[in-house]
């Protein structure tokens, strides 16, 4: 592999300051593009930017290396690039695109190269999300974002209306909503096969050192030194600047409060989607929580929240519990067995229905039902998806279709998880009023629907 030549960040830095609509933060960049990015052929190869590289980044560098990747962007090239090289797995994926340019700020990327990219891919943490992706839906460019959508409610709305208007093609990689499980389900609620469904739990024990319920100080303390690699300043983005330790960058970001959501917003893209595409769920009018105390500006080790869903259409009303860390909800049914991962289960008063992680099957409950109905299944109605999210997404933007989790299908999904975040932190069951965007029964907990500080100036938010 023909190793691109790294950026030279701190000259690169001083170029791209000059450039006033991004330092001033107007609109971020002067060359916004009002219309709908236009269609690409049937058989054209998609021009991508990869920004964030290492851990998930390389599930959409291997979903998509067929595609032609023409920039790449990460914070730190030893932890992205090098490590990506080296993973024999992805290795080969790397090497298909020599000629790809390499950044470490997205910012120049835009800046340098938005001509010649018909679509951006962000794996990065959460708290980045919001100004990496409305950059590139400014410029008119389709995006794909891991889970979850935003930190915030705020910028979820904020995002998914930009999308809209802009009319680029949009997906949230939560990869089960491709799956078979989801269908599965959607199809034997839909037909009845559990009668009316009024319940469901769903849980996850996943993830847990990187939600270790560490006291981070909101400022001050020993600064610990960023290795040589890591564009610090990059990675902070529009957070507050804090002193650099090695545990909250690299491994525990998600269980801190200015840059993840928890183990709720983290995991309830995969184990609540089935709930809302099975039982059309929209927003909650309601969420109480109950967890352990939280640390100052992380979030609790164990939690538990009780979710209510008003009736809608000819679905009842629904209550949804979601359970983490070393809780597993009540057993269903004698011998089920709670996997670690997570997973759903439905119940209604016909019968039950468990999802597994991700949703990536679907069995009746007890057991002996699901043996007692081979064959007599309801049949399968909703199209399937080949490839999973990545490719979803790309075929879309060459057909000029909506996929399975763009950004207004996830948004509701990915609000009702922030909720819950939101929640936890005012430590008190809120009221939601979803179509004006607030907690009615206790103002102070409506500082969590929004990103909680300022975003620091040049990021173009």
């Amino acid at each position: 592999m023909t190793t691109p030549t790294p950026l030279p960040v701190a000259s690169s830095r001083r170029v791209f300051l000059k450039n006033s609509a991004l330092t001033t933060g107007a609109l971020a960049f002067s060359r916004v593009i009002s219309r709908a990015a236009a269609s690409t052929a049937a058989n054209a190869r998609l021009r991508l930017a990869l920004i964030g590289v290492g851990q998930r980044g390389k599930a959409g560098l291997t979903a998509l290396d067929r595609e032609e990747i023409v920039a790449f962007c990460d914070v730190d090239f030893a932890r992205g690039r090098d490590a990506v090289a080296a993973d024999k797995t992805t290795a080969p994926s790397l090497a298909r695109f020599p000629q790809a340019k390499w950044f470490h700020d997205y910012r120049l990327l835009f800046e340098q190269m938005a001509d010649q990219i018909d679509a951006v891919v962000v794996c990065v943490p959460d708290f980045m999300h919001f100004p990496i992706a409305m950059a590139a839906i400014r410029l008119g460019k389709h995006v794909f974002i891991e889970k979850p959508l935003c930190r915030c409610i705020t910028e979820v709305r904020a995002l998914r209306d930009a999308a809209a208007k802009a009319g680029v093609i949009t997906q949230m990689g939560n990869q089960g909503r491709t799956g078979e499980g989801i269908r599965l389900a959607r199809e034997w609620v839909q037909s009845g096969l559990l009668g009316r469904v009024h319940t469901v739990h769903a849980w996850t024990n996943g993830g847990t050192p990187a939600f270790y319920s560490h006291d981070w100080p909101k400022g001050g303390g020993p600064e610990e030194t960023p290795p040589a690699t890591l564009r610090y300043d990059l990675w902070q983005g529009v957070s507050p600047e804090r002193p650099y330790r090695r545990l909250r960058s690299h491994q525990s970001w998600r269980g801190c409060v200015d840059y993840g959501t928890g183990r709720l917003g983290d995991w309830a893209s995969h184990q609540m989607d089935a709930a809302f595409y099975a039982l059309d769920l929209d927003a909650p009018t309601s969420v109480e929580p109950a967890s352990t105390e939280p640390k100052p500006a992380t979030f609790p080790a164990l939690s538990t929240l009780e979710y209510r869903f008003a009736a809608r259409d000819a679905r009842g009303p629904v209550t949804l519990k979601w359970f983490d860390g070393a809780i597993s909800p009540p057993q269903p049914v004698e011998g089920f067995t709670f996997r670690p991962d997570g997973g759903s289960i439905f119940y209604g008063d016909k019968g039950m229905m468990w999802v597994a992680s991700h949703s990536s099957s679907a069995r009746l409950l007890p057991e002996t039902r699901m043996h007692d109905l081979a064959g007599n299944l309801p049949p399968k109605t909703i199209p399937r998806v080949a490839g999973g999210p990545h490719v979803e997404w790309a075929e879309a933007i060459r057909a000029s279709k909506r996929c399975g989790s763009d950004f207004a299908i996830a948004a509701p999904l990915v609000e009702t998880a922030l909720l819950g975040v939101a929640a936890m932190r005012a430590r008190a069951r809120l009221e939601w009023d979803s179509a004006g965007g607030r907690v009615t029964n206790l103002a102070s907990a409506n500082q969590f629907i929004g990103p909680g500080y300022d975003y620091r100036p040049g990021w173009g938010v």
